[in-house]
């Protein structure tokens, strides 16, 4: 197994080992393509990682040392809609009010 993980070499460890990239996302449970939507980077999706961990018997940090740490915790936190929302109320209700010209 190699010592550094790019995308392409995680894909052929998954296809040497017998599996497509779609059919380990059904058996994860997950949509088709989202093993391939994670592995472009177009958006990390982490049930999608933590199969390709599972299935290869690689921890996540190790594959993906920029999104993981040592414990498999996500580095960057992805802010949901529900999240957004709220930290904009609240941005609202602390801004100062406008004074009246006049």
């Amino acid at each position: 197994m190699p010592q550094t993980w790019d995308r392409y070499a995680i894909a052929a460890e998954i296809k040497r080992r017998g599996e497509t990239l779609s059919n380990l996302a059904v058996r994860a449970g997950l949509h088709p393509s989202s093993v391939r939507t994670s592995l472009n980077r177009q958006r990390a999706i982490v049930t999608a990682d933590i199969a390709i961990s599972e299935f290869i018997g690689v921890p996540l940090h190790t594959l993906w040392p920029d999104r993981y740490d040592d414990k498999g915790n996500r580095l960057t936190k992805i802010r949901t809609i529900a999240k957004r929302r709220r930290a904009a109320k609240i941005k609202r209700q602390t801004a100062k009010p406008m004074k009246k010209a006049g």
